[in-house]
């Protein structure tokens, strides 16, 4: 036999060291969450659920749990809760599924869904069979709702709570600018359009001292995802219905993008980064700064505790060529797929408490998110002469889930590079040549087709 030589052991010596390595690494990754997650077949400790969210939304399941459990005797639910609005809560469940330890029952948002939507059990034959017991959920809860849960024609998720975006109006900013103009500037009306509120965030962008410099803007201007009703009412598109085709590229979009420099470059309406550093838009609003701005209804809660509990309305997203549209996203609740029978019924049963009338009206009543079931919006509106919540409720029906894209994440950061390069005025590119430019960009052109423009 052959004996290795000095070298040959050192590198076998590395390999073995090497190895080592990465076994405690894979350890400190997956190892935890195993330990943590994994159920023995011999100890059942009831079902698993999972969400994320603020204090308030930990005290709110919170709550759901309790009664849950008052009202099905021997059935416990485990509550598994990561702070935040979803960030570490997706890593962290992307992490469960390659360790196979996903919890029985879980919230998740949209984006996420559609990624790991396959490892969720397929609901379809619950959904429409005799075991739902709170009614045909096609005909009870939100068809944009039921929608965006459903995957490859399977209904792999259910809508819990959602959100569409408005336009939010700071009062005592119209008061400022009328006094400072020397005239009465009106509040965004029903049917205002592109027009009108381009020319209101004109009115409302004021230099009060004379110094060269704005002490207040008209508006605070968006990411893309936000900007997306505008987009939408200008006309143009992101992607086909197939999410096939790059249709970001047209007449519409260069209309809807110059739309957007105009407001941040040629009528300088839309603060810099630099004129408000470390500000981001919900200070920005509240503080005065800045005195429209688009936001969902979860802002209302955040008001109502704050001096302009009385000094603000919600408005519809103005209406351009294709009327007022605006964008509605929800998040869901799933199950894991290949759950044990009785493990598989205590969680449908917790699902359908979730979407049940009760639930389903304390969860409006939070005012934090429009509710998925039908009946309940009814809850949502707390004060029939506070008209700001209905507003939400008035423009579902106008609506739109935003697509589905792949690789959502690369897209999201690509579209918003573009855009701020869209919105630099040292730059000289119109909306067309970034529309261009953008529609040419490797991630794009990776994922989607992309045809010629729109005549």
């Amino acid at each position: 036999m052959t004996l290795p030589t000095h070298s040959g052991l050192r590198r076998m010596i590395l390999r073995l060291v090497w190895a080592s390595l990465c076994l405690l690494v894979v350890w400190w990754v997956f190892g935890d969450t195993c330990a943590r997650y994994a159920v023995s077949p011999r100890e059942d400790h009831g079902i698993r659920f999972a969400h994320f969210g603020t204090y308030h939304d930990y005290m709110l399941w919170r709550g759901i749990i309790s009664d849950f459990q008052r009202d099905h005797p021997g059935q416990t639910i485990k509550q598994e809760y990561v702070l935040g609005l979803s960030g570490h809560y997706n890593t962290k469940m992307r992490q469960q599924v390659l360790s196979k330890t996903l919890p029985d029952v879980a919230l998740v948002q949209l984006g996420p869904f559609h990624e790991l939507a396959s490892h969720f059990a397929d609901l379809t034959e619950l959904v429409e069979g005799p075991s739902c017991g709170v009614g045909a959920f096609a005909n009870t809860l939100d068809a944009t709702g039921m929608a965006a849960f459903r995957f490859k024609e399977r209904q792999r998720g259910l809508p819990v709570s959602g959100g569409n975006l408005m336009i939010y109006a700071n009062v005592e900013c119209f008061r400022r600018a009328g006094r400072f103009h020397g005239v009465d500037i009106p509040l965004p009306s029903d049917d205002w359009t592109t027009d009108d509120f381009r020319r209101t965030a004109r009115r409302l962008t004021c230099d009060f001292d004379g110094d060269g410099q704005i002490d207040q803007f008209g508006f605070w201007l968006p990411r893309w995802l936000y900007f997306l009703p505008f987009i939408w009412s200008f006309g143009a598109e992101l992607t086909d219905e197939s999410l096939s085709q790059w249709r970001l590229n047209s007449p519409e979009a260069d209309e809807a993008l110059s739309f957007y420099r105009d407001l941040a470059v040629d009528h300088r309406v839309c603060p810099h980064d630099e004129e408000v550093p470390q500000l981001f838009q919900d200070v920005g609003f509240l503080t005065g700064k800045v005195a429209l701005c688009v936001n969902g209804p979860w802002f209302v809660p955040f008001l109502a505790k704050t001096r302009l509990k009385d000094s603000y309305v919600v408005a519809p997203i103005p209406r351009g060529r294709a009327g007022s549209i605006t964008r509605v996203t929800w998040d869901g609740i799933v199950m894991a797929d290949g759950l044990a029978p009785q493990r598989q019924s205590a969680a449908w049963k917790f699902i359908q408490f979730v979407l049940s009338a009760p639930i389903q009206n304390r969860i409006a009543q939070t005012g934090r998110a429009l509710p998925a079931r039908r009946e309940s919006t009814s809850a949502f509106v707390q004060s029939p002469d506070d008209p700001r919540r209905l507003r939400f409720i008035e423009a579902l029906p106008h609506s739109r889930l935003q697509p589905l894209l792949p690789r959502f994440g690369e897209i999201d950061r690509t579209v918003n590079e573009h855009l701020e390069q869209l919105v630099d005025p040292h730059r000289a590119e119109t909306p067309a040549s970034i529309l261009e430019r953008l529609s040419r960009h490797p991630v794009i052109t990776s994922a989607f087709s992309n045809p010629a423009p729109t005549p």
